[in-house]
């Protein structure tokens, strides 16, 4: 009958512990985990989250003796640790010891636990940062952690036979449940990377990595409707390559493919770290310009002109050319009255076309 148990509650804390992988894969979609670098902040939430988990596993142990209780608490310290990294496991760990005395009780059953999940905690912690794979660090944290378990079991009970009657089962049901969630777990990372990599791509232009054209009117909307509640200025700068199609003419597509990126670079690094560039396609660029009025952002158009006129752009055989651009410059409210993104645009537009057709490798500020 407590074999029957003790198969039951930890088949309920596999089962949510399944769905807690689920939850948490939801969430991470929105942040950048695995493999990439993860901020403190996400860490240190990932950590509390995990450590969540793990005492809501508490809820559903299963008493084998006097103080001590079945459940998989320890893998969400294996998961976190083996997943996000040494920070997050720590913090876990850390939660989970504390939990245990606080719903069991001040005991020496109870400290004893606690103290051989810190023990956990800090061994998960050190095998995260060894460069071995995620199923080795899965596997190898939890036959550490069984071992610890074993060791504070037979503490607390005092009796190695009373141990030996429910500790094989539990032991190999634990390592099938951490390969089972190991294999989910990658499961949904993988979804979630190439959930990711699709969301990229329909958001971003394949060849300089700025937002595409969708995104732009994206932006777009987003910033006129901003600018229109707070009273703001909204400023865009049209901004196209000066017989561009001579470039790809003369020294072949590979070479105009090397220059819209190179420009690419050159509007980042010369816009605001909050203006959005954008290519709109082939050689038309735009950047938006969020709470900047109409004469700044003549200014800052000339400020990129002006780099670009005076800078050499390398093609793919080494050959150094110069290159101009043309702006077009407009503004909410400065230029149009309604907030209205496709209206703006067309204005900046116009001051673009009036740069080309008046010489070239200038800045238009559209008619108020």
């Amino acid at each position: 009958m407590m074999i029957l148990k003790l198969i039951n509650s930890l088949f309920a804390n596999f089962c949510i512990l399944v769905t807690f992988l689920y939850l948490s894969g939801m969430l991470s979609k929105k942040f950048v985990v695995a493999g990439r670098s993860v901020s403190i902040a996400t860490r240190v939430n990932a950590g509390l989250l995990f450590g969540l988990f793990g005492m809501i596993l508490m809820c559903y142990s299963f008493p084998v003796g006097p103080g001590s209780y079945a459940n998989l608490r320890h893998l969400t310290i294996i998961l976190i640790s083996s997943y996000i990294g040494w920070l997050p496991a720590l913090i876990c760990s850390v939660l989970l010891a504390i939990s245990r005395v606080l719903f069991y009780g001040v005991s020496y059953s109870s400290i004893a636990a606690g103290v051989s999940l810190l023990i956990i905690g800090y061994c998960c912690c050190w095998i995260s940062i060894l460069p071995w794979s995620r199923l080795r660090k899965v596997m190898v944290s939890n036959l550490i952690s069984m071992g610890i378990s074993f060791v504070t079991i037979s503490s607390n009970l005092g009796s190695l036979a009373k141990v030996m009657e429910f500790f094989p089962l539990q032991l190999g049901i634990t390592l099938a449940a951490g390969l089972g969630v190991y294999y989910i777990a990658e499961y949904i990372q993988r979804s979630n990377e190439l959930y990711a990599q699709l969301e990229h791509r329909a958001t971003t232009d394949y060849l300089t990595n700025l937002n595409n054209l969708r995104q732009f009117h994206r932006h777009m909307d987003t910033e006129m409707a901003r600018a229109e509640r707070r009273g703001n200025s909204l400023s865009m700068l049209a901004i196209d390559i000066d017989h561009f199609k001579v470039i790809n003419d003369t020294y072949g597509h590979p070479a105009g493919d090397a220059v819209l990126k190179q420009l690419a670079r050159r509007l980042c690094n010369h816009s605001r770290s909050y203006d959005i560039v954008s290519r709109n396609g082939g050689e038309e660029f735009t950047i938006l310009l969020p709470d900047c009025p109409l004469q700044q952002a003549q200014r800052a158009g000339e400020r990129i002109r002006a780099a670009v006129e005076n800078d050499r752009f390398v093609l793919p055989l080494g050959k150094k050319v110069h290159l101009t651009v043309s702006v077009g410059v407009a503004s909410y409210p400065e230029n149009i009255q309604d907030a209205d993104g496709d209206l703006l645009c067309q204005y900046a537009d116009s001051a673009l076309y009036a740069a080309k057709n008046s010489g070239r490798n200038k800045v238009c500020v559209a008619n108020i």
